[in-house]
């Protein structure tokens, strides 16, 4: 069972280092390139897009879900 919390721990410590490294690169790129128009662009498309993918599974099982028998 100590194994399992180790690979979990290191999991963690994984995402949390590729969240820091991520952060950088992304300033990086925005601040100290000539991309940062089309970082900004993409940011603001990648957000929109997953705003909206949520909102058509909400829709989607909104529409598609059985409605309760009464009793």
């Amino acid at each position: 069972m100590n194994t399992g919390m180790s690979r979990m721990k290191l999991s963690g410590i994984g995402l949390l280092l590729v969240s820091i490294i991520g952060f950088f690169a992304y300033s990086y790129f925005l601040f100290a390139t000539v991309w940062d128009i089309l970082i900004l662009k993409f940011t603001v498309l990648i957000g929109l897009a997953a705003i909206l993918a949520v909102l058509g599974w909400i829709g989607y099982t909104i529409a598609t879900a059985h409605r309760p028998e009464q009793l």
